[in-house]
């Protein structure tokens, strides 16, 4: 017994509707909802982050208190339940602070981290510890 599908051999993908039903939250003519693609993740620092290389992306932190830990002078903790979110209040200007900034980004559990800088030591080193999803690159 064979059984033919037409369905099968056509390339589009069919639909059990003639139209699309909208969702009740959504308006009659609202575009319909679509996933991101993969590589399309925004990166956009968070704006209480210090202006300078070091930041965190902003919606990414998970307030895990690894990071503010490791560098509390540098990174500040979030201050209330609705603002869960970690960000640099300073930059790292001495050899100290720089080595806490990359420790701090190496211990990031949900690599929120990032360093946008141009610094080929503090690029190698955050290699070492945290790896290349830290580094912006140029």
């Amino acid at each position: 017994m064979k059984i033919w599908w037409r369905w099968r051999r056509q390339k589009v993908v069919q639909s059990l509707f003639d139209e699309r039903i909208p969702w009740a939250y959504e308006g009659p003519n609202s575009e319909p909802f679509r996933m991101p693609h993969a590589n399309e993740h925004r990166e956009e620092p968070h704006p209480k982050n210090a202006q300078g290389p070091f930041y965190v992306v902003h919606g990414w932190c998970i307030a895990c208190g690894v990071p503010h830990s490791l560098a509390p002078e540098l990174i500040a903790a979030p201050e209330d339940q609705r603002d869960s979110h970690c960000f640099f209040r300073k930059q790292p200007k001495t050899p100290e602070e720089i080595e806490q900034a990359i420790k701090a980004i190496a211990g990031s559990c949900c690599g929120a981290f990032r360093y946008a800088g141009s610094d080929k030591a503090i690029k190698e080193k955050l290699r070492e510890g945290a790896g290349d999803d830290a580094i912006v690159s140029d």
